[in-house]
């Protein structure tokens, strides 16, 4: 069943969808081209399958067809005339398409992220929010994957190429500076928190 579709995300629209359905119920409403049946096909992970047709069913939503979505050599999904973003979790998949270049990100409350927050998060970045706790360190994840998701160029350290700038004080928006060489952007990033998981969707500043 889709959990919402939010609005208030300048210029575009999010739908996630919260993944109650067997297998069999998550195909009925749609119909899969040969080559997506092909990569749902390869598939064996029951979680994996069940998250992949969810997003087929949100792609249905949005009135995307399978021809219409291609990936590039990174794996990031393209539309012709929009940017598109897609992620899953768990439990929970989601998309969102823009007039210009967006990212979302949804990652389930883990402790073990703890375990490598370092790795992607700067002592800097460690200044800008007071609680050292899942919650936190699991918004600066998504914030971060989210910016990485919108840039579209691989090859990048989290740590050192992903800048977060500022956080609001309740943690619900961030700003991200991003660059490869000499290609820099600017990201403001929304942070939703919902049972328990971290949704972040980043939209391109202009």
């Amino acid at each position: 069943m889709p959990l919402f579709n939010s609005h208030n995300i300048v210029n575009s629209n999010l739908l996630i969808w919260n993944i109650t359905e067997s297998e069999s119920e998550l195909k009925k409403s749609i119909n899969l081209s040969s080559i997506v049946k092909s990569r749902f096909d390869e598939i064996k992970s029951c979680s994996q399958r069940k998250q992949f047709l969810g997003v087929q069913n949100l792609l249905k939503i949005f009135n995307i067809k399978n021809k219409e979505l291609v990936y590039n050599a990174n794996g990031k999904p393209i539309l012709s005339n929009k940017y598109i973003s897609i992620t899953h979790s768990f439990d929970y998949c989601g998309v969102v398409v823009s007039s210009k270049k967006i990212g979302i990100d949804i990652e389930k409350l883990r402790p073990k992220i703890l375990n490598i927050k370092k790795k992607f998060i700067s002592d800097r970045e460690l200044d800008l929010f007071t609680n050292d706790n899942v919650i936190d360190v699991t918004k600066i994840w998504t914030i971060k994957e989210s910016v990485y998701k919108a840039f579209g160029f691989s090859g990048l350290d989290f740590k050192n190429n992903i800048i977060v700038k500022s956080i609001d004080k309740k943690f619900n928006n961030a700003e991200v500076k991003i660059f490869k060489n000499d290609i820099i952007e600017f990201y403001n990033v929304e942070i939703t928190n919902f049972s328990q998981y971290i949704c972040s969707i980043a939209n391109k500043r202009i």
